[in-house]
């Protein structure tokens, strides 16, 4: 995967020379360990008083390379001039992290965001993001995996706010791994993915044919449900580093679940990997537009956070039973994980004061994640 680079200075010509003017945090350590790849920068315009849509940047590099401040153009001129609060993020590469490292780290930052709305000024309510390249399949799987605890990384913080978003904007990301060389041969181009030394086999580890198994989890595909964010995907037809299919595909996939307004594709005309053309003024009207219908359309799926509602667990800790005080007199799924985020067990038809059994676990602390439609909460839980 190619990477479009651009001086920093660019970047910062494009943010002070937007209508608006901006608060900007610089390096905010979402993950809390000091670590500069788990770091993001946040502009705000001046205008942004009240809560407010978010999109947030994932850049690209072949998980390899790349950084936040440095990367492709995140389309932010148009955005936070529409009154949008962005985040540009970093994350842990494959030289030093494998999958899913980069996918906790994602989470965390959307985590970490929702977390601080208050102080940011976000609507928890409506968070999008961009992603190119390698950006593109991690928004991509951010937009599929919502309440998959496996991906979650709750061991970076903000365990009780939900790591989902509502709208994704993926520029020529990778999909499937495991098809990438065969796609390309019908369209008439050579890839190399299959080989150990491709920018996928690193990420994964070894070989991607050498592990289909774990090769599928890390497939955005194999999460899709009826709950998931709303899609606009491109791609180039002369991309000859990922072939657009793995785009098209993967449309085609979500178009049945998410349904037909909730799913877009778009195939660039000779148009490559990487470029300006992404993010000119007329495809930035394209993913503001999109991004805009999904936030203002009441019956495009979009889950209510809870994080700000009343959820409260008690006796906790307990060694019996515990009870639940939770907000409207709605029926609830409940699971119950491990520190981890490896689910133990799961009760359907949960109501606000239900007595739960956790007589059977063993001593330590839990996570309990209560949801339906159209709420999620998730928050601490001792059994003594």
């Amino acid at each position: 995967m190619k990477k479009v680079i651009l001086p920093f200075l660019l970047i910062l010509l494009i943010v002070l020379n937007s209508k608006a003017q901006t608060a900007t945090y610089t390096n905010l350590d979402y993950a809390g360990n000091g670590n500069s790849k788990q770091m993001l920068d946040l502009y705000i315009p001046s205008s942004v008083t009240t809560p407010s849509p978010l999109i947030i940047h994932i850049h690209g590099g072949a998980f390899l390379m790349g950084s936040k401040g440095s990367s492709e153009i995140p389309s932010f001129a148009t955005f936070y001039n529409n009154g949008f609060v962005c985040a540009d993020i970093n994350y842990r590469l494959s030289t030093d992290s494998l999958w899913p490292a980069q996918v906790y780290d994602c989470k965390a930052a959307v985590r970490f965001l929702k977390a601080n709305a208050s102080l940011y000024h976000i609507d928890t309510n409506k968070i999008a993001v961009i992603g190119e390249s390698a950006g593109g399949y991690l928004v991509s799987m951010l937009g599929t995996t919502t309440g998959v605890e496996s991906l979650e990384g709750l061991h970076l913080g903000n365990i009780n706010v939900s790591s989902r978003v509502h709208a994704v904007v993926d520029l020529f990301g990778p999909i499937n791994f495991l098809t990438m060389d065969a796609e390309a041969a019908v369209l008439g181009f050579t890839i190399t993915t299959n080989l150990a030394t491709s920018p996928e086999s690193k990420l994964m580890g070894t070989a991607v044919q050498t592990i289909p198994q774990k090769v599928a989890l890390a497939n955005p595909t194999t999460y899709i449900s009826s709950n998931d964010a709303a899609f606009f995907i491109s791609a180039g037809s002369a991309d000859m580093n990922i072939p657009y299919t793995q785009g098209q595909n993967f449309y085609n996939a979500l178009v049945p679940v998410i349904g037909a307004s909730n799913a877009v594709f778009e195939l660039a005309a000779g148009q490559g990997h990487g470029g300006s053309f992404w993010h000119t003024a007329a495809q930035d009207a394209k993913y503001l537009a999109f991004v805009n219908s999904k936030f203002s359309n009441s019956s495009s799926g979009i889950l209510k956070e809870g994080i700000d509602q009343n959820i409260n667990i008690y006796p906790n800790p307990s060694s019996d039973n515990f009870i639940l005080n939770l907000p409207d007199n709605q029926k609830y799924q409940l699971s119950i994980m491990n520190i981890a985020g490896e689910e133990i067990a799961t009760l359907n038809e949960i109501y606000s004061g239900s007595s739960i059994p956790v007589s059977n676990l063993a001593v330590g602390l839990y996570l309990i994640k209560v949801y339906n439609t159209d709420y999620q909460f998730i928050c601490k839980f001792s059994k003594n």
